[in-house]
């Protein structure tokens, strides 16, 4: 793993207008109103710039399927980079429509698709809907000790509920809380962190190497992070 160094953020970018992410979510949530699940199935994604071809990982709709997104709503990397293609927007629809409408087929359909993948990461875009989706997470990673699941949140409030009662998680399943500025972070289980670095400002933890991929193979970056340490990545 990279040893601990303070990353000062170069780039900035521009928030979104409001306009522009109510359309994009609106036309997400109206397209999963109309859907019949009955005939339809969970989508993995397999593989973008971000993850690689090694990582694939399956999605929700941002905003609407995040639980504690009032900081980072008009900064959201899924509105600004997946929701912006109609395949993409419709495939998250879909995985919204069947977690929501019928969860515990989502988890068995999760259940089977990874039998044969060694990593997947949980939500590039949206996030743990209620305490029943992160307990299928777990029961779903505790069935599949083969591969490892990387799930970075800002529900912060289920997960430390579920560890409270429970103490852990299987060591497949890595959870990341994820810092934003400006947002509190209760964080009494001393779980990883990650973070965006804006222009200027100067952050102490370990730099993010850009690839899911490259990090699953060799073990290090997020799918390595022990307790109370924090990955740093630019703003984008």
């Amino acid at each position: 793993m990279s040893s601990k160094k303070a990353l000062t953020g170069k780039h900035n970018y521009a928030e979104f207008k409001e306009e522009t992410i109510v359309n994009r979510v609106k036309k997400m949530v109206d397209y999963r109103a109309g859907l019949d699940i009955s005939g339809l199935h969970i989508k993995l994604s397999y593989g973008n710039r971000k993850t690689g071809s090694l990582v694939p990982s399956i999605s929700l709709i941002p905003i609407a399927d995040c639980n504690n997104c009032a900081h980072c709503a008009k900064g959201c990397y899924a509105i600004r980079n997946i929701a912006c293609y109609d395949a993409s927007r419709k495939m998250m629809a879909q995985n919204s429509a069947i977690a929501h409408g019928d969860l515990p087929r989502y988890f068995r359909e999760l259940d089977a698709a990874v039998k044969f993948v060694r990593f997947l990461r949980i939500h590039v875009s949206g996030d743990i809907i209620s305490p029943a989706y992160l307990t299928g997470m777990v029961d779903v990673a505790m069935k599949n000790t083969h591969c490892q699941f990387l799930c970075f949140t800002k529900c912060f409030d289920i997960v430390n509920n579920y560890l409270d009662d429970h103490g852990s998680f299987p060591e497949n399943l890595h959870i990341i809380f994820s810092e934003w500025r400006g947002l509190d972070v209760p964080n009494p289980h001393n779980l990883p962190t990650s973070r965006p670095v804006w222009e200027g400002e100067k952050v102490e933890g370990i730099m993010c190497p850009g690839s899911c991929s490259e990090c699953a193979a060799f073990d290090k970056g997020c799918w390595s992070l022990k307790k109370g340490e924090r990955i740093l990545f630019e703003a984008h």
